[in-house]
């Protein structure tokens, strides 16, 4: 179960650095698959950045927690991807975004699958 929970959760983060590397190297094409699109000027700036540095550095840690058997990366990551899906769903309730379910859906699962493979790394451990 331990190989399975840190396979999912490497795929996870390599799906996360590709996202990642494409908001440098292809930022239209990475917003479109978030359902989003490219704001201009300094707003542009600081999506095509911030987006990417949240990207990798997601990726960065549940690649390196699922690999190096890390259970606090692997946690780290999972809360960070987790945590982006009520701001989602505030952005959309209070603020007038468009409701994304299907990203919530995908967050919500990757942050379960984080959760269970830092719970079955400690386990192991202990």
């Amino acid at each position: 179960m331990l190989t399975l929970l840190r396979t999912l959760t490497g795929l996870a983060g390599l799906g996360s650095l590709i996202i990642g590397a494409m908001w440098w190297y292809q930022p239209e094409t990475a917003a479109g698959l978030l359902g989003a699109s490219l704001l201009d000027g300094t707003g542009r700036t600081a999506q095509i950045g911030d987006s990417a540095a949240f990207t990798i550095g997601v990726g960065v840690l549940l690649i390196w927690g699922a690999i190096g058997q890390r259970a606090v990366f692997v946690l780290i990551g999972g809360c960070l991807i987790g945590l982006v899906a009520p701001g989602r769903i505030l952005s959309a309730t209070l603020h007038g975004g468009a409701v994304t379910t299907p990203e919530v859906v995908v967050e919500g699962v990757i942050f379960l699958i984080a959760l269970m493979t830092w719970f079955a790394i400690n386990r192991r451990r202990y």
